[in-house]
């Protein structure tokens, strides 16, 4: 488990309050959803900006995803969010480590600031499931929780396998993913199921521009149950976050004609993975039956 640190003074003054109330009314406000509250859309949008992000992408590690190297792989934090469907939790998460890239890795706030960022304006029933989400999310050692000032609470990231206090991914060879601000911006956050999350950081995971995602293989890899594949894959296409880009060919006893295919996909901007080399689509060799 990690230890709380300290806020710095850039963050403790970004969390106080706009308002001089304890449930962050902004009586001047005329973007709320709801009669005295900032909406959802609004409060999301005043923390990304807090997070200062000058490439506006998050980075989040693989391992998140999935732990340990080739073939002695397990599944990461991302498969139990899924299975127990914590979707609060893992909304929550992403925004957590958005706004948690300086110095101390904390963020200070009210339960209903962060209840409205998940669409939720009563102040009891938010509370409560934001205790909820963050247990789910102390429970697996990606966060922990202290007691702020004006009745806040402090959460501090952690490791994103858990391992301990967070650092951010330092070595040129660290594997991690870049989750673009537009996920937010564009709605995906709201648009897309539990499923369709899950899909879309693991294709933000894959390091080429077209790729496959065989149900199957994703399944072993991440844990997620191939309906749960199916499904993510399907809401993504429908949401035009992902498309087809073709097949992939490989040799395969498993086919009469010794040949196989399976289609490929690629992430549409500005949806698509940072830091790709710029060379476009590139050709994929044939791969053998071992390879798949």
């Amino acid at each position: 488990m990690c230890d709380s640190i300290g806020m710095t003074p850039i963050q403790n003054t970004a969390t106080k309050p706009e308002s001089g109330n304890e449930i962050g009314r902004d009586e001047s406000a005329g973007t709320s959803d709801t009669e005295g509250f900032l909406s959802q859309a609004r409060t999301i949008e005043m923390i990304l900006e807090r997070s200062a992000r000058t490439n506006r992408t998050v980075p989040i590690r693989r391992v998140f995803l999935q732990l340990g190297e080739g073939r002695d792989t397990e599944p990461g934090a991302l498969k139990s969010l899924v299975s127990s469907r914590q979707e609060r939790a893992l909304d929550l998460y992403l925004l957590v480590a958005a706004i948690t890239g300086g110095p101390g890795h904390s963020v200070t706030e009210w339960s209903t600031t962060w209840a409205r960022t998940i669409g939720i304006f009563d102040q009891k029933s938010g509370a409560s499931a934001v205790s909820r989400a963050w247990k789910a999310l102390k429970d697996l050692d990606l966060i922990t929780t202290a007691r702020g000032s004006q009745r806040r609470t402090t959460v501090t990231k952690c490791m994103e396998d858990g391992s301990g206090p967070y650092e951010p991914p330092a070595n040129v060879g660290e594997k991690y993913l870049q989750l673009p601000f537009e996920y937010w911006e564009e709605g995906l956050h709201t648009k897309l199921t539990l499923a369709g999350k899950a899909m879309f950081l693991i294709a933000l995971a894959q390091r080429k521009h077209k790729f496959p995602l065989v149900h199957a293989r994703i399944s072993e890899w991440y844990g997620l149950a191939q309906k749960t594949v199916a499904s993510g894959i399907d809401d993504l296409v429908e949401n035009g976050i992902l498309a087809p880009a073709g097949f992939e060919y490989f040799d395969t006893l498993a086919a009469r004609s010794g040949r196989g295919s399976r289609p490929l996909y690629r992430l549409v901007r500005p949806f698509h993975q940072r830091g790709l080399p710029p060379t476009g689509l590139e050709a994929f060799p044939a791969q053998t039956e071992a390879g798949k």
